[in-house]
């Protein structure tokens, strides 16, 4: 039975912009959290926990930015060279500078979340956390602006698309591993998680819900999303 149209599927460059789209919003999240948990004070039985769910977010955000480095920045101002986009070139070198002022940023929230775990002063926590905030968000924000389907479109093919997609999401798992997974996990709503359903059902049915899933136990309650829709 004829059931409507078909919705088409998106192009190449869609799910790649898309799968960059889903990092940026649970980056986002998952600080707004940090910075919203630190400005209340944290009771000492939860300090090993949020100590936890601030350093699953520095890797993670880490990881992101090293496969930006080594993936997607290489990538694109090759093809942005091929085709003479001086715009974006210019665009590239800003978020490369941009993410100079991250690592120092980042360094900071790192020293004081593990003077945090030893009882230290929770103000340099949150004052660590915003400035991250403060560099960061308007660093994804540029990204996102910069980077449209048309854009990707003069860059690449559509198989070129796939392929730097598969190789962005290979170097997020082989250098963020698990524990990063669970943190980008359950930074998604229910409905963008499905961006995992084409996981082995191994992985997202015993791995992410019964093994990684421990490692997480104390992290929920800090997560844009404390369930596993996948």
């Amino acid at each position: 039975m004829y059931s409507g149209p078909m919705t088409p599927e998106p192009s190449q460059h869609a799910q790649l912009l898309h799968s960059l789209a889903l990092v940026h919003r649970a980056l986002r999240r998952s600080l707004n959290s940090i910075i919203q948990v630190s400005e209340q004070p944290v009771p000492e039985r939860d300090r090993g926990d949020f100590a936890d769910f601030i350093e699953r977010f520095t890797k993670f955000l880490h990881s992101h930015h090293d496969g930006e480095e080594q993936v997607i920045f290489p990538s694109l101002r090759a093809a942005a060279e091929r085709v003479s986009m001086g715009d974006l070139l210019a665009h590239v070198a800003s978020w490369q500078a941009a993410h100079e002022t991250l690592l120092s940023r980042l360094h900071q929230l790192d020293e004081a979340c593990r003077s945090f775990r030893a009882s230290g002063e929770q103000k340099a926590l949150l004052r660590s956390a915003r400035e991250v905030r403060d560099v960061l968000f308007p660093h994804l924000d540029a990204e996102e602006a910069a980077l449209s389907e048309a854009v990707l479109l003069q860059l690449m093919s559509a198989e070129q698309a796939a392929a730097l997609s598969q190789s962005a999401s290979k170097h997020g798992q082989q250098h963020g591993g698990p524990m990063v997974l669970m943190m980008y996990l359950h930074g998604l709503t229910d409905e963008e998680q499905t961006h995992f359903s084409t996981l082995p059902w191994f992985v997202r049915r015993v791995l992410m819900k019964r093994v990684w899933a421990r490692g997480f136990r104390g992290s929920l309650k800090y997560a844009h999303n404390p369930s596993i829709a996948v």
